[in-house]
């Protein structure tokens, strides 16, 4: 069987891009306020007042040293706790869209915000600083997959076509084999995939 409309030795499987999908970063706990200050654009958090001070400092600055001096400041006279890290994000647009660590020149790309840690957020997940760019790098190419419609929802069929199980909000079909019975573990996944 390696379609989702056939049903012959096992119950039917249906994958599709989960159109409903909420932002990885409303729903999930994250190291830090990832804040761009974009024109047309929603900043991923949504925090008015983080976007606020960024593009006033940033108007204040003389150069991203500085201005990055001056966020920090700001967020720690106004109770966002102890700055611990700040790293610009950019960001490539073609087709698609990608958010990095880091600053680019050239066409398409944008250096369009910041990643900011504090020991607020920090303490939330547990993480340490020798950690923080491992976990930033994962949680941008998580929002990289939602901003480009690359997350799953599945639905499992019983042979009489009756829903079983599914759910949505997973970014890989890997994290959709774990939630499968064991029948399911070898299966070649993509074949159930379609463009619905």
């Amino acid at each position: 069987m390696k379609t989702y409309k056939t049903t012959t030795e096992k119950p039917c499987l249906e994958i599709v891009f989960d159109q409903y999908a909420e932002s990885p970063r409303k729903h999930n706990d994250n190291l830090g306020y990832f804040i761009t200050c974009e024109r047309n654009y929603n900043s991923p958090d949504d925090n008015r007042e983080l976007e606020s001070l960024i593009k006033n400092t940033g108007d204040e600055g003389e150069n991203a040293e500085e201005h990055i001096e001056k966020i920090k400041t700001e967020m720690e006279a106004n109770g966002y706790g102890k700055v611990l890290a700040i790293y610009p994000v950019y960001k490539y647009e073609h087709g698609g869209v990608v958010y990095r660590r880091g600053t680019a020149h050239g066409f398409d790309y944008s250096n369009c915000g910041f990643y900011i840690v504090t020991d607020k957020t920090a303490e939330v997940l547990g993480i340490t600083p020798k950690d923080f760019e491992k976990v930033i790098d994962a949680e941008l190419e998580t929002y990289n997959k939602w901003a480009n419609g690359e997350v799953y929802a599945w639905t499992l069929y019983d042979e009489n076509g009756e829903i079983v199980d599914g759910g949505g909000d997973y970014y890989s079909l890997e994290e959709i084999r774990a939630e499968l019975p064991e029948e399911w573990q070898n299966e070649k996944l993509e074949d159930y995939q379609t463009n619905d």
